[in-house]
């Protein structure tokens, strides 16, 4: 019985887990280094991005706190409100990776709420130390 037990809460509990982290689909992802590339000077159609978690700011990005908070999201809502819609507007953080950082989902999802199709995460599959600085790619 204890087997069946523990058997039954940990699928219970590998089942939460699948569900909390979101899985993105490769058009919502911009690789790190297309962000980069998109970020050297003289650049055409620079993406808004967004630094929606506690981490250093990519260059450009405009900080807007954690979206895991009202007033991070309350921020986002601010900073896009005359924006074009079709803009490409890129999220990060970086605190962890990507498919488990609990800012990137809710930024996300609120950005395509208001209507920007164009959004997209930032790839940083570990961190934004690793799969950003360590690349010397700009930061502020």
């Amino acid at each position: 019985m204890k087997k069946l037990f523990l058997v039954l809460i940990s699928a219970f509990a590998l089942q939460v887990a699948n569900a909390q982290a979101p899985v993105w689909k490769k058009e919502q992802i911009m690789p790190a280094e297309e962000l980069a590339e998109k970020l050297k000077p003289g650049a055409k159609d620079v993406p808004l991005v967004l630094n929606v978690g506690p981490m250093d700011n990519i260059k450009t990005a405009i900080p807007v706190g954690r979206a895991t908070s009202v007033t991070g999201i309350e921020k986002i809502k601010q900073v896009v409100a005359w924006e074009n819609k079709n803009r490409t507007i890129v999220v990060y953080c970086g605190c962890c990776s990507y498919s488990s950082c609990p800012n990137l989902k809710p930024a996300y999802d609120a950005l395509i709420a208001l209507g920007f199709k164009n959004t997209k995460i930032l790839g940083l599959p570990e961190g934004i130390k690793p799969d950003w600085v360590a690349k010397g790619y700009p930061m502020e």
